[in-house]
Formats: C-alpha cells, sequence, structure tokens
C-alpha cells in the first residue's frame, strides 16, 4: 500500500528480542525498504541464530543479496510459479488484479512456468488468525499493568489500589482496537471457551501449513495481490473492523504457517495509489523470495523508466 518493499522473514529467521510480543507464535521483525537488493542487504544484517531468542533458527540464512542480485539480471528459467486460486476474484479491486495479470506475464516472459494451485484452506484462514492473535494478544499484554514499568495511570480520586491503577492504566493507555483484541482473545481463552475458539483455530492452522506444504511440492513460489484493495483513508474503517481485518486475507496464510513473504511494488491502480504483488516462499527459503521479486522489479522498472515513486510523485509527500 505505501510503494515499498516489505518481507516477512521465515519465522525465527530474524531474533524476536527486545521486541513488544504481541502473539507470539506469530511475531517476526523483518525490513521494509525501497528496493529488493535493500530489503536483502538488510535482512542479511538482521537475520541469523540469537541464542536470547528460544524461536530462533540455529542455521545461517541463505544466500539472500546473492539472490537478490541475480534476479535482478532476469532470467527465471526452470523457476515455477504457483498462482493461488484462493486469493483473487471477488473482493478484489479491479486496478488490483490488472497489475497482477501484467506482472504473471512479465513472469512468464522471464522464462518462469506459471501455474494454478489450489490451497483450499486459505479461506478459513483470516478467522482463525483473528482467534489466534487476540488470544495471544491477551496473554502477552496483560504485562502492561502500570504497576513496574511504562505507563502508569492513577485514578483521579478515591483509594488508589493495584486494581484501580491497573483499570485506569490500560483503559487510557490501549486504544480502541487493542482493547477489542485484548477482549476477544480474554473471551476465547476463557473456561468453557478454549477448545471451541482458540483450539480449533489452531486446527485450522494446521490445515493452513499442509495446504502449503502440498503446494511446494508443485511450486518453487507461490503469488498473489498483497492486499485486495489500495491503501484506504486514515481512519477510514474505524467503524468496521472486519471490513479492515480483510484487507489481511491475502498475507495472513503465510504468518499462520511461519513460512517467508515479499511484496514488490508493481504499479499504481486505477485511482493512482500502489499496488503490490506477494511472493511466497517454502520455510527457510527465504532467498526464492528474492530471486522472483527482483526479476519481477527489474522488468518493471526496466518498462517505467524508472522507480514507482517516478510514477506517482505525490507518493513521496506521503512517504
Amino acid at each position: 500500500m505505501t510503494g515499498t518493499v516489505g518481507v516477512k522473514p521465515t519465522y525465527g529467521g530474524v531474533s524476536r528480542y527486545g521486541l513488544i510480543a504481541l502473539a507470539s507464535s506469530l511475531d517476526q521483525a523483518g525490513p521494509v525498504t525501497r528496493t529488493v537488493l535493500d530489503s536483502a542487504l538488510l535482512h542479511e544484517l538482521m537475520g541469523g541464530h540469537d541464542a536470547r531468542d528460544s524461536t530462533s533458527i540455529p542455521e545461517d540464512l541463505p544466500p539472500l543479496v546473492d539472490a537478490a542480485r541475480r534476479g535482478a539480471t532476469g532470467d527465471l528459467t526452470g523457476m515455477k510459479i504457483g498462482v493461488v486460486t484462493e486469493l483473487d476474484g471477488e473482493g478484489y479491486q479491479d486496478g488490483v488484479r490488472a497489475r497482477f495479470a501484467e506482472s504473471l506475464d512479465i513472469l512468464r516472459g522471464l522464462g518462469a512456468e506459471i501455474v494454478e494451485v489450489s490451497c483450499p484452506h486459505f479461506e478459513y484462514a483470516l478467522g482463525a488468525y483473528y482467534l489466534i492473535l487476540p488470544s495471544e494478544a491477551s496473554s502477552n499484554l496483560a504485562k502492561f499493568d502500570g504497576m513496574r514499568f511504562g505507563l502508569r495511570v492513577e485514578p483521579e480520586e478515591g483509594p488508589v489500589t493495584a486494581e484501580r491503577v491497573m483499570s485506569a492504566t490500560r483503559g487510557q493507555g490501549f486504544g480502541d482496537e487493542v482493547k477489542r483484541r485484548i477482549i476477544l482473545g480474554t473471551y476465547a481463552l476463557s473456561a468453557g471457551y478454549y477448545d471451541a475458539y482458540y483450539g480449533s483455530a489452531q486446527k485450522v492452522r494446521t490445515l493452513v501449513q499442509r495446504d502449503f506444504d502440498a503446494a511446494f511440492e508443485q511450486v518453487d513460489v507461490l503469488v498473489s495481490p498483497t492486499a485486495p484493495t489500495t491503501a484506504f483513508k486514515l481512519g477510514e474503517k474505524l467503524d468496521d473492523p472486519l471490513a479492515m481485518y480483510l484487507n489481511d486475507v491475502a498475507t495472513i496464510p503465510a504468518n499462520l504457517a511461519g513460512v517467508p513473504g515479499l511484496s514488490v511494488p508493481n504499479g499504481v491502480s486505477d485511482d493512482g495509489l500502489p499496488v503490490g504483488f506477494q511472493v511466497l516462499a517454502p520455510a527457510k527459503a527465504d532467498d526464492r523470495l528474492y530471486r522472483v521479486g527482483a526479476a519481477l522489479e527489474a522488468a518493471l522498472e526496466k518498462s517505467w523508466g524508472g522507480p514507482l515513486l517516478a510514477q506517482a510523485p505525490e507518493l513521496e509527500v506521503r512517504s
């Protein structure tokens, strides 16, 4: 949505030491840059094993920078790219679909084989994600109580008790969306509802992971639009949380499965706002993201005569 390159590395590929935990089984830090090569360079600096993070993968990263530079030469001969049929169609803006189709043609022209791949459980990923994330957020954010560190808000009148300080601190310290997620998560984890909600969501997560496993037996990477629409106005969807959550429909499956994903700008929609192209790879094969992303980026910039921001200079101000 911002005309930048963004990468979510393989879960455990970048240390989370020092980050504030939101959802421990989902959280992962990654680079956001102007170019694919810059993301690869930053990713190599950020990544690698860290004994201070219990989820950190005790292995070296694949050659990310080399993959980006190889991709920029424009040769994808022998690479098989799968289009996820469940991440297209109804709800996707016409301009988003048009840029996606054009990008597929470009990749085909660079020597890649494009095939359709079905991941039938992806349609349930959104619902599972918005049970798992709030549940883990409720648990992780419980420590922010104003007792030992951080914001501390004391009641304006009456006795200053631990319970009243916690209530005042959390009431003023968290915004409406954070409160909504904490309440949802607390409810999903409560006695009598755990198996029906959080437990069931974890079962769906396993099915999504199996979809990825089956898909990557057929293709090297999967692709889709990054988001179904271009950016919406600030605050426009605050009164309709579901509409806001639906913008995550294409990126959530990778987060549930822990596989890496990359979004590269692939043009602007009819409204003049940037569109993203998502590439997904198997766990610990982050280098494939950079090869495909750099190849598409180089081909697009050649046709545009420069970077995306040159096509929509007003985005420079917004960014």
